[in-house]
């Protein structure tokens, strides 16, 4: 991620898209099962521009769900509270102007 940089993803409670939280630690509830594992935590700067934040728990808000309703609105990130703490979502790289190693997490 450093080097190459974030790739949206293809799932997630809003959609296909990169997710960031503002706290360096990720909670047990957050975790994916079988994906999230031990490695870094990046710290990462990022644009979020206009941020749609009215969306529910499920991530479903302005007239639809996730990504796709926040786009279509005209918004370039969605903050939202799936219960466990904000998440901040973009979907485009682009958005992300830094990446660095914050901290290496040993298993």
């Amino acid at each position: 991620i450093v080097k190459e940089g974030f790739r949206p993803g293809h799932g997630g409670w809003c959609g296909g898209a990169i997710y960031f939280i503002d706290h360096p630690y990720l909670p047990r509830s957050k975790f994916a099962p079988g994906v999230t594992e031990a490695g870094a935590i990046l710290e990462a700067k990022v644009r979020m521009g206009r941020m749609a934040t009215h969306f529910d728990r499920h991530c479903k808000g302005y007239g639809g769900h996730g990504k796709w309703a926040a786009q279509h609105r005209g918004y370039d990130s969605i903050r939202f509270n799936p219960g466990d703490g904000n998440e901040f979502i973009i979907w485009h790289p682009s958005q992300v102007v830094s990446v660095r190693i914050w901290k290496i997490l040993h298993h």
